[in-house]
């Protein structure tokens, strides 16, 4: 390799590392302690869960099996099976639920709109909202 070739990759990598910081401070400015996590289920909300305390609204009984209000975890209907949705400190995940992979476990935490939980081998897909709240419009949004 050439003196030049390294600087180029050094000025690459660089970038990157920059970049990811910058991705990181946006996903982390960006989360919501006010907000709202929506499940939906084929494209229709079944259950919606506030992030400030961990309360709910039940959309769609149908497609929501049980509540354990002292674990804070929500058991909703996908197409495999039960996924079990959990709430912890202004947060949402999924602890459980059947699919090939587990690729709604491996997901994580999530309290930001910039990251909705997809569970599409269940058909499922949580949306975070920020809380709109009953607040006046202003002069520019009016």
């Amino acid at each position: 390799m050439k003196k030049t070739d390294l600087i180029l990759l050094g000025i690459v990598l660089l970038i990157s590392i920059i970049g990811y910081g910058v991705l990181r401070v946006v996903l982390n400015e960006s989360s919501t302690s006010d907000g709202i996590a929506t499940v939906m289920y084929l494209d229709s909300p079944i259950l919606e869960i506030f992030l400030e305390d961990g309360s709910y609204k039940i959309i769609d009984d149908e497609f929501v099996n049980s509540i354990d209000n002292d674990k804070f975890t929500y058991t909703v209907t996908g197409t495999n099976g039960d996924v079990v949705i959990q709430y912890k400190d202004f947060k949402v995940r999924v602890i459980d639920e059947i699919s090939p992979q587990n690729i709604c476990q491996a997901q994580g935490w999530s309290s930001s709109p910039l990251r909705p939980i997809t569970c599409l081998p269940n058909n499922l897909v949580i949306i975070i909202e920020a809380d709109k709240g009953d607040s006046e419009p202003d002069d520019i949004s009016s």
